[in-house]
């Protein structure tokens, strides 16, 4: 075996890419048949079917930077998915929305989501998974510590 692949195979964090990669791959290979992506899917998922969502939710619902989702939200006004609309109180607010069309891509990401939720799950007992989402808790606080540690080195 591959020298790397041997040390790999042992690193959480390559593990996480490897399998984000085969499921971004899935997700992307399902959603082009729709007509869009799995980041406007995501963004579909994060909007709130019935009032819209401010823009200001929408990025670190998903974990994105801003500049991204702009370009995104961009694309889905183009291919009528979504609308915009100022808040009727608060004009500087603006809340995106879903058109007719946006609610049907909606419904297709969320049925595309729990199926495969369901089919790793059913691959799973219930100590594997309560281990899974224990050592997923623990990613967060292990993300931050390593940021920490590396602007104090950044700052000597």
């Amino acid at each position: 075996m591959d020298e790397f692949l041997g040390i790999a195979d042992k690193m959480v964090i390559y593990n996480l890419r490897s399998s984000w990669f085969q499921i971004s791959k899935l997700y992307n290979e399902m959603a082009f048949v729709h007509d869009t992506s799995v980041s406007m899917a995501f963004v579909l998922l994060a909007i709130n079917e019935t009032e819209g969502t401010p823009v200001t939710k929408i990025a670190p619902r998903m974990g994105m930077e801003p500049n991204s989702l702009s370009r995104i939200l961009k694309s889905m006004e183009e291919k009528e998915f979504i609308y915009r609309k100022r808040d009727d109180v608060d004009k500087r607010m603006a809340f995106v929305c879903l058109t007719e069309l946006g609610k049907e891509k909606r419904e297709i990401a969320l049925k595309a989501v729990f199926r495969l939720e369901k089919a790793i799950v059913n691959q799973l007992d219930e100590d594997k998974l309560a281990a899974f989402f224990e050592v997923a808790r623990h990613i967060p606080d292990a993300i931050d510590e390593f940021k920490e540690k590396m602007a104090s080195y950044e700052a000597s």
